[in-house]
């Protein structure tokens, strides 16, 4: 098959990198680009597709999306994560595109991209499911009073974006003066509401789930914290994840899989499941998790999660018995299955 690999623009030649790409929409401090102003992930799909026998092509997510139909794909790998000019609200668009130009891509639809976007709409929509996620509260000035339900240590995230960008050491917040310095700093740097929420101390788990309509639940990923120096507080910064130099990456390595009991597998894999499914998750995503005294918390779902051959994803494919090419070789499998379902969905519904 020919398949246009889609990359994020900003890494490739031609378009803007380091401070000039934080210039082009969004107020992000320059070091939320360290580690991730590459295209690693799509050079390894594209080697991979390579290898399984297809015909690949790298394409800018940005300037060549709109050549997709001419150039007579037959199917997209969509790995363009910071949607156009820069802005990850726009994310949605490049599948929504990909749904207009009637072609199969790879990961979830611009649906279930926009809902997780709005990290507070989807924690209500866990409560409406009885789902447990920390108590939050949304600031979109900080000039609003805490909810004094709301019990410190408070842990603070811009409300809109991923891969822990905004998120740093000291959003971790003792009190009401570092909680206020810290609501500040992400409304006026990254021009966005501040999600705050209550920390749950405990372990820390992800796990990653693949495929449509009866999905697979793979091997469970902890991040081992116990290495980390005690004046560092136990959460994944923005440096814990991407800045390999930094002291956060070394001391938390992900453990996959997890030294669990079958009683805590069993919760934890139910529970991905379920949020997976209400989300209407397909192809590939991932559930995050604090887990303390017996009791899982959910954080977060990733619905476009790193894919590159070190993220947890493929870590935990592995454990599962797969190589890199083979999760390479589902998640595509997954893709052609939803658009040929979407398609005669559409097809009945006319009848």
């Amino acid at each position: 098959m020919k398949i246009a690999v889609l990359a994020r623009s900003r890494a490739l030649p031609g378009a803007p990198t380091g401070v000039e790409a934080v210039k082009v929409k969004k107020l992000y401090p320059e070091e939320d680009y360290k580690g991730r102003d590459d295209i690693n992930d799509a050079l390894a799909i594209f080697e991979a597709l390579k290898e399984l026998g297809h015909k690949a092509e790298l394409l800018n997510g940005e300037y060549e999306i709109f050549s997709i139909p001419e150039r007579k794909f037959d199917a997209v790998f969509n790995v363009c994560d910071d949607g156009f000019r820069n802005d990850p609200l726009l994310e949605p668009h490049i599948p929504a595109l990909l749904d207009i130009f009637d072609i199969p891509y790879t990961g979830n639809n611009y649906l279930t991209l926009g809902w997780r976007l709005n990290k507070a709409r989807v924690k209500q929509y866990f409560c409406f499911h009885k789902i447990p996620t920390p108590e939050f509260q949304v600031f979109k000035t900080g000039k609003e009073k805490l909810n004094p339900k709301l019990k410190f240590p408070l842990f603070v995230k811009p409300v809109h974006e991923d891969a822990s960008i905004g998120i740093r050491q000291d959003s971790l917040c003792k009190n009401k003066k570092e909680l206020k310095k810290k609501i500040k700093f992400i409304v006026e740097n990254y021009n966005e509401g501040a999600l705050v929420e209550e920390f749950v101390k405990g372990r820390e788990f992800n796990v990653s789930v693949v495929g449509n309509e009866n999905p697979i639940v793979l091997p469970i990923s902890e991040i081992d914290f116990s290495e980390l120096p005690e004046d560092l507080a136990p959460i994944v910064t923005y440096n814990a994840k991407w800045n390999e130099d930094s002291v956060e990456y070394k001391k938390t390595p992900p453990m996959v899989p997890a030294k669990v009991n079958k009683k805590t597998e069993k919760i934890l894999n139910e529970l991905a499941l379920k949020c997976y499914k209400i989300l209407g998750c397909r192809g590939y995503g991932r559930v995050d998790f604090r887990f303390s005294d017996g009791k899982p918390y959910v954080l977060e779902v990733n619905a476009n999660p790193d894919i590159s051959p070190d993220a947890g994803l493929a870590k935990a494919a592995k454990a599962h018995g797969w190589s890199y090419k083979e999760l390479i070789e589902h998640v595509l499998k997954y893709g052609i299955e939803a658009h040929k379902k979407r398609n005669n969905d559409y097809t009945e519904e006319k009848k």
